[in-house]
């Protein structure tokens, strides 16, 4: 991004009337808080989309960010997203961490950067504080960055790459909905995590909500409409108005619009599992029903893959088992995934004592990666299910239908599917496998209504150029970055000096009549009245009136805006003050310093300069856009009467 395109904001200095003079300040009075440059800074950069926004600074300093403007932000930095008044537009900015991270940030928002460090392997770890309002988040799936989102009622993390969820809080509660990905939700010691298509909540003091289904393609065009519009539902209302339950799954407990990659009930005998003894197990198919491993003695594991020989990195697996021990001693079985030779990973349960344990195999033997307890383990002689689902290096368990934990190892990225038995202490422990299903959930492929142009947010080719997000010139985001931003003095009132833009009026040529008849050829020779000199005893006005704008009378009515003046000269709001002058103010003492030759070429000095009309009012429009009146002697008379006389 060219530098000239981003004005970093810096630390605070004295209010200066050009951002020229505080730039130059930056540069010279604080050299020692140039960054080394062997450690780049990291870039967060605002960007104000529509309408504002203000950055907080500590000691309660605010700067704004126009519109199309873009600023640097720091950690312990605020940004507020200001909604105007009767706008019907959505306030809209964008929070950018360089590649890995975008936040959205909307009308009413009140976001803190909270922290920013940089982890091994140069991935980077973003803490914010949602104060109120709404934001999305987009994480890159090409990095392994982390953000946190603290709200006052819930933490909110995302556990997979490229996650992009929205969070809304107010007074009553904090918002999630998850569009991809996968993410937890911690309030009170609880945890409980959302995945795609899902909504939640917490209340102030209360658990997490359960996970609501909230159909992926309803949001999308909800969030296109709140990007947009100020009067748009906010999300904690559209959550609200779902039905208050879990998304619908088929009868083996899969999400219904999973797509299985291979599922096996174990009624062919000729499906290709193996059969027989082997080792210290007799393995075989039973009943047409289920898949039946017996351990003869203690000791070894059985460890059987998926007959298809394929090998799978981000997939769902699911089996459902029972387990019969006649005599006691401790036995686990599960599954594997991953596995290539003896390396593999393996959830197991171990129902007699209702422990569960993640394991991590290697040619070093197997590791404990996690373990814990679950009483909602149904126990021996009982169908157990189990699940793990991976993504990327971050797996989730589930032990009959229930989220257990999760864990992040990334040693193993792809491999074979299969069972597993242990039986530990036992010498006559038998599993009947009932079924085993491989499956994943299509990511769902919306494309926004941009109109023919990138959408910057979706990792997706919107217009087919070939061309993803912010490598594609048409980036909606691209517009924006190029306007610098004059920070350092965006809150003084300075910027209320560049209004001459209200000083419609180039020269005093408002000696024209109110009737727009052509008549100010005969007013233009009294001109020699609205010399400066006149000025200090004109009306009580001139305190609003900026010296250097009268001297400009010498303008012979060159210009001939007068139309777009005159509707702006309402004599009746002018003629009340005029009685405040004393009616017997004497004829302006001051010469005639232009020869009456000098108006403009077009008006005929046929008319002797003693006799202006009555209605002959010359009008100056002050920069402030307050009008001031100065007339002659023979017209303020004229004018002085007929007012006294009509009250």
């Amino acid at each position: 991004m060219p530098i000239n395109d981003v004005v970093s904001v810096g630390n605070p200095r004295q209010a200066s009337t050009t951002p020229t003079e505080s730039h130059a300040a930056t540069q010279s009075t604080e050299p020692e808080s140039q960054i080394d440059p062997a450690e780049p800074p990291f870039e967060v950069r605002l960007t104000a989309v529509r309408s504002r926004a203000k950055i907080i600074r500590k000691g309660g300093i605010e700067i704004e960010v126009q519109e199309a403007q873009v600023a640097d932000i720091q950690v312990d930095e605020g940004i507020e997203v200001v909604k105007l008044e009767e706008q019907e537009e959505q306030s809209y900015s964008i929070l950018d961490f360089s590649d890995y991270l975008e936040v959205e940030l909307f009308s009413n928002t009140s976001v803190f950067l909270a922290d920013l460090k940089q982890e091994a392997g140069g991935s980077n770890d973003v803490t914010l504080h949602l104060n109120k309002g709404h934001i999305f988040v987009h994480l890159n799936d090409q990095t392994t960055s982390q953000v946190t989102v603290q709200a006052p009622y819930a933490t909110i993390k995302p556990l997979t790459r490229g996650t992009e969820f929205d969070v809304c809080h107010n007074e009553t509660l904090t918002c999630v909905l998850v569009k991809k990905g996968i993410v937890e939700i911690t309030a009170r010691d609880k945890k409980q995590i959302f995945k795609a298509g899902e909504a939640g909540y917490v209340l102030e003091d209360e658990l997490p909500s359960l996970p609501i289904c909230a159909p992926t393609p309803v949001f999308s065009a909800w969030e296109e409409s709140y990007r947009r519009f100020a009067d748009a539902p906010a999300l904690e209302k559209e959550i609200s108005e779902l039905p208050q339950e879990a998304c619908p799954l088929t009868a083996a407990g899969i999400p219904v619009n999973a797509h299985i990659l291979y599922e096996d009930n174990f009624i062919n005998p000729l499906s290709g599992w193996p059969r027989g003894k082997i080792d210290n197990f007799i393995v075989r198919y039973a009943g047409l029903n289920y898949y039946r491993v017996q351990a003869q003695y203690s000791g070894n594991q059985f460890i059987p893959s998926v007959p298809n020989e394929r090998e799978y990195g981000d997939v769902n697996v699911d089996i459902r088992a029972v387990a019969e021990a006649p005599s006691s001693g401790d036995f686990r079985y599960g599954l594997v995934l991953r596995r290539s030779g003896d390396q593999y990973y393996a959830f197991v349960i171990a129902p007699s004592t209702k422990k569960w344990y993640f394991l991590k195999s290697s040619s070093t033997g197997l590791e404990i990666l996690r373990e814990g307890t679950d009483e909602r383990m149904r126990g021996v002689d009982a169908r157990e299910a189990l699940r793990v689902e991976a993504y990327d290096s971050t797996f989730f368990l589930f032990i009959n239908g229930r989220f257990i934990d999760w864990i992040s190892d990334s040693d193993y990225a792809i491999g074979e599917v299969g069972l597993y038995v242990e039986p530990i202490h036992s010498s006559d422990v038998l599993i009947r496998f009932d079924s085993i299903i491989l499956w994943d959930v299509p990511t769902e492929t919306l494309i926004p209504n941009t109109g023919g142009r990138e959408y910057c947010f979706n990792t997706r080719d919107d217009d087919g150029d070939r061309l993803i997000d912010r490598a594609d010139p048409d980036c909606q985001r691209r517009d924006l970055t190029s306007t610098p931003l004059p920070l350092p003095n965006s809150t003084l009132g300075a910027t209320s000096t560049p209004r001459p833009t209200n000083t419609l009026i180039p020269g005093p040529t408002n000696t024209p009549q109110p009737t727009n008849t052509l008549m100010p050829e005969p007013t233009n020779t009294s001109r020699p009245t609205r010399t400066p000199t006149p000025r200090p005893t004109g009306t009580p006005r001139p305190t609003r009136t900026p010296t250097p704008r009268p001297p400009n009378t010498p303008t012979n009515t060159p210009i001939i805006p007068l139309p777009t003046i005159l509707p702006t000269i309402i004599l009746p709001t002018i003629l009340p003050t005029l009685p405040t002058e004393p009616p017997t103010e004497p004829q302006p003492t001051d010469p005639p310093t232009e020869p009456p030759t000098e108006p403009q070429p077009t008006d005929p000095p046929t008319e002797p300069p003693t006799e202006p009309p009555a209605t002959g009012l010359p009008v100056t429009l002050i920069q402030t856009g307050f009008i001031g009146v100065k007339e002659n002697a023979q017209s303020l008379k004229t004018r002085s009467q007929s007012t006294w006389s009509a009250n």
